[in-house]
């Protein structure tokens, strides 16, 4: 699988994962951060980013994704502690692909989460910056 193939199954992998993660939440008045107030992770190289508002601006989301060649434990580790004081729900994974692990935070009417996720053939981890919400 090449690294742009790689990039859109975790897009779809990770989609599917916030997605059971919000539906399992509910609403909650949590104070999670923006996308934008998410620290990036050192040195990780920018990726695919995408935004989806439906009509009206009822609905919206967006993701922002990056990838880095460090251990899946060192970003997990990082984003565990740099979101701890929002006080997020952790989800983990594994498959054929690698580990994935979903650290997701309620907002008023939506969802913050960050996934990370393991291929291990190609020795890299992706890392994918979500919110849903109105």
């Amino acid at each position: 699988m090449n690294v742009r193939e790689a990039g859109r199954v975790a897009m779809v992998v990770a989609l599917a994962l916030l997605v059971g993660i919000s539906a399992g939440c509910g609403s909650s008045g949590g104070d999670a951060p923006s996308l934008q107030d998410i620290p990036r992770y050192p040195n990780a190289v920018e990726g695919e980013s995408m935004g989806q508002s439906s009509p009206g601006g009822m609905l919206s989301g967006s993701l922002l994704q990056f990838s880095t060649t460090d251990s899946f434990d060192q970003v997990v580790g990082f984003y565990t502690d740099a979101l701890s004081q929002h006080d997020p729900e952790l989800m983990s994974h594994t498959s054929e692909l690698g580990r994935q692990t979903a650290i997701s935070m309620p907002q008023k009417n939506g969802m913050i989460s960050v996934v990370v996720q393991e291929f291990t053939k190609e020795r890299t981890v992706n890392i994918t910056f979500m919110s849903v919400g109105g």
